[in-house]
């Protein structure tokens, strides 16, 4: 192949190119036109036609485009399209898919704290991996068995509880709301006083100590989630459910009732 012959084959595959790119100018009526978009300044869009690149130039006022999109897929956007809604705000906030957040305030058998870590799973936002771990105390030194004042009984519980959430709308808002299943796992120790029985039911000797509480169950959880930007989160959350395994010491317990309800703020990334 000759020099000559090379170079026209590489000056029309360049203009083939080059009559095959297109913009896209969108304007506010609803038309969309074909172009391609020579310049832009603050007032007007100057174009020529897709199909007649070597034709002649045309000007638009500016305030009569909503968007252009541009061949390489790249957008100015500059209005909103007649009998569309203006997009709000939000809409233009990126959210992070992971949510790292402390909780101030978390009840359950009593007043603790906590912190918890939330990752989105799918591309809708919409199912969530939840992690909140929260030790509560018990400040007033009363026996949660017994119901007894103890100055002893100061050892907090640990929950842990993992779970999912769902969110019918999408996690990536202002305002979502949330449900989904948590696993609770409750570990701690409790100061008791265990009654000793003879073989006919009177009492014999008390044993008084600590005895290790240990509990499976599972609750429901409502969150509220509130994400006034990219970055703040705030939240509120109400669970309840059950335990399936409860022990404390050596002794099986009756199932037991679980709750919680926490408030978090957290960064979201």
């Amino acid at each position: 192949m000759s020099v000559k012959t090379l170079l026209l084959a590489m000056a029309g595959t360049l203009a083939i190119g080059t009559a095959t790119a297109q913009d896209k100018l969108y304007k506010k009526n609803g038309d969309m036109i074909e172009v391609n978009v020579t310049e832009v300044t603050t007032r007007t869009v100057s174009y020529k036609k897709a199909d007649n690149a070597a034709g002649p130039t045309y000007t638009i006022a500016k305030g009569d485009v909503a968007k252009i999109v541009y061949e390489n897929g790249s957008e100015d956007v500059f209005g909103v399209v007649e009998g569309q809604r203006a997009p709000s705000a939000a809409k233009n906030i990126k959210y992070g898919n992971n949510i790292l957040s402390v909780m101030p305030m978390q009840i359950t058998s009593n007043v603790g704290v906590g912190m918890a870590y939330e990752r989105v799973l799918d591309q809708n936002a919409i199912l969530s991996f939840y992690m909140p771990v929260t030790v509560a105390f018990n400040p007033q030194g009363v026996d949660p068995v017994t119901g007894a004042s103890n100055s002893y009984n100061n050892n907090p519980e640990w929950y842990i509880m993992p779970g999912l959430k769902f969110y019918p709308t999408g996690s990536k808002g202002v305002v979502r709301y949330g449900i989904g299943p948590n696993l609770a796992y409750v570990t701690g120790k409790r100061w008791v006083n265990e009654f000793i029985y003879d073989n006919y039911g009177n009492i014999t000797a008390v044993d008084t100590g600590w005895r290790t509480k240990s509990a499976l169950g599972i609750m429901i959880t409502n969150s509220l989630n509130i994400n006034p930007t990219a970055h703040l989160h705030l939240g509120l959350e109400l669970g309840m459910g059950f335990t399936y395994f409860n022990k404390l010491g050596n002794r099986n317990q009756d199932v037991d009732f679980l709750g919680q309800f926490g408030f978090k703020i957290g960064y979201r990334f």
